[in-house]
């Protein structure tokens, strides 16, 4: 899903390249870099509770 994201923000970027229009490059790589930066986040929040979810497991189970 993360990925198709920014497949579709990629070819937006070549759509506008190939209508004669001059996309602006520089706000289109901000845009990727904000989503890659924010996947990052997203990702290590989901192995953070994954982590303590399991440690509250294996706590609690023992």
């Amino acid at each position: 899903m993360a990925d198709s994201a920014l497949g579709i923000l990629q070819r937006e970027g070549e759509q506008r390249g190939a209508s004669g229009h001059v996309p602006d490059t520089q706000d289109f790589d901000e845009h990727v870099r904000f989503y890659r930066s924010a996947l990052r986040i997203a990702r290590m929040f989901l192995a953070f509770m994954a982590v303590l979810l399991l440690g509250m497991y294996f706590f609690l189970v023992r």
